[in-house]
């Protein structure tokens, strides 16, 4: 920075130069000084433009930083909720997965005793014809005999 520069010179300039007795005062060349002043008025210009330019990009990078944390936040909400949505969808379809099972097993257990209901009834009345066609039978045989 030439204004640190100037400043160094400034205080060079004071630092060796010749000291007035029991006053505390120096003697300095007049011109030295002001030209040292006119590089200063001449530097500060472009020091405050330099540093208004790094104040305005740290603020841009500031708020550039804090948009992406701040999308970043916004994508990771997004996503729990997805993944809290797609969970509750899972539970939702295993639930209904375990009741159409539980109500297949019904179902089916409802078809095998109807099953075994039916085949009881056909080997009753197979019984019941069978004894009829027994009695028949041995009422033929009786009257044979007779």
């Amino acid at each position: 920075m030439d204004i640190l520069k100037t400043i160094d010179e400034l205080e060079e300039i004071i630092e060796t130069a010749g000291s007035i007795p029991l006053t505390g005062k120096i003697a300095v060349d007049k011109n030295d000084l002001l030209e040292l002043i006119q590089n200063l008025r001449l530097d500060l210009p472009n020091e405050i433009k330099e540093a208004t330019w790094v104040k305005d990009e740290r603020e841009k990078i500031l708020g550039e930083a804090e948009a992406e944390a701040h999308q970043k936040i916004t994508e990771a909400e997004e996503r729990s909720k997805t993944l809290l949505d797609e969970n509750y969808i899972m539970q939702l379809a295993y639930e209904k997965a375990e009741k159409l099972v539980n109500e297949a097993n019904e179902e089916s257990a409802q078809i095998r005793q109807g099953a075994r209901d039916y085949a009881d009834e056909v080997l009753q009345n197979t019984q019941e014809n069978l004894s009829e066609v027994i009695r028949i039978i041995n009422n033929n045989r009786q009257q044979l005999k007779n």
